[in-house]
């Protein structure tokens, strides 16, 4: 579980998964649980009874359609495959049908249509950082595209040519990386069950080498080798997903293959 998140800043999270024109209308619902709840208060201590509680005394359906629960579905759905929250709270809304939530592995996957992007909570803060960057770089590719554009002569304009290209690339990677947010999935240690994933800090041995190596388990978006963080993509991360303490792994490396040994899994 991610420790110590507040309902605000819980909230935030949120609202940068979300498309602009859904965050207009669910954020004013989620804004008034949040502070019903208590900006301050972390997930942690939201329970089922406050779900409850808060649905019996201010969102009744006398003064709301049913159907404006949604977006409380949805923060709490979220929350929960974030980690943020102890357990899955999205049934204590008692909606008809399965509404999400699940959390960890094969759950959220099913629940996110198949694509669920697993990060650690940094990994999700740097997506979000990542995404602004981004978006900052906007204005300066259409004041090029206005300045290319001036010239009339549209057969022959390399300038024009390689503004479009640059818009086409920013464009793309903000739709990649707003949907990494939108299928966000952080693992808590729980949900593991002590087998390595995504966050898991994993010991091993190089049988052949007999020499010890130590890992951090990280999406594509949190790769530092310099600092022993590898993808759960690359050849020894895909070897070492849900393996646990005893078990031996072998790596399809470029120099052959390297057999190891699983000697703890932290995280």
């Amino acid at each position: 579980m991610v420790e110590s998140i507040t309902s605000k800043e819980a909230l935030t999270h949120f609202v940068n998964s979300l498309e602009p024109e859904k965050a207009e209308v669910e954020r004013p619902i989620v804004d008034q649980f949040v502070d019903w709840f208590g900006t301050d208060r972390t997930m942690q201590e939201l329970s089922g009874a406050d779900i409850i509680r808060y649905i019996s005394e201010v969102f009744t359906e006398e003064e709301h359609d049913v159907s404006h629960l949604e977006p409380l579905r949805a923060f709490l759905a979220y929350s929960s495959r974030l980690a943020f929250t102890e357990e899955n709270l999205v049934p204590k809304l008692q909606l008809e049908g399965d509404h999400g939530g699940a959390r960890g592995l094969r759950g959220a996957s099913d629940d996110l249509g198949g694509k669920a992007f697993h990060v650690t909570f940094d990994g999700l803060q740097s997506l979000e950082g990542q995404l602004e960057e981004l978006k900052a770089e906007r204005p300066q590719i259409a004041k090029k595209l206005r300045e290319a554009m001036a010239d009339k002569d549209f057969r022959e304009n390399a300038p024009l040519d390689a503004a479009r290209d640059e818009q086409a690339h920013l464009e793309a990677k903000i739709r990649e990386t707003e949907d990494r947010l939108r299928h966000a999935v952080i693992i808590d240690a729980d949900a593991k069950g002590g087998l390595a994933n995504v966050g898991s800090v994993v010991k091993l041995l190089n049988i052949d080498q007999d020499k010890e190596q130590e890992f951090t388990l990280v999406s594509p978006a949190e790769v530092d080798p310099t600092n022993g963080k590898i993808s759960t993509e690359s050849p020894i991360g895909v070897a070492l997903l849900n393996r646990g303490q005893g078990e031996e792994v072998v790596v399809e490396a470029p120099a052959g293959k390297l057999r190891f040994r699983v000697l703890e899994v932290r995280g």
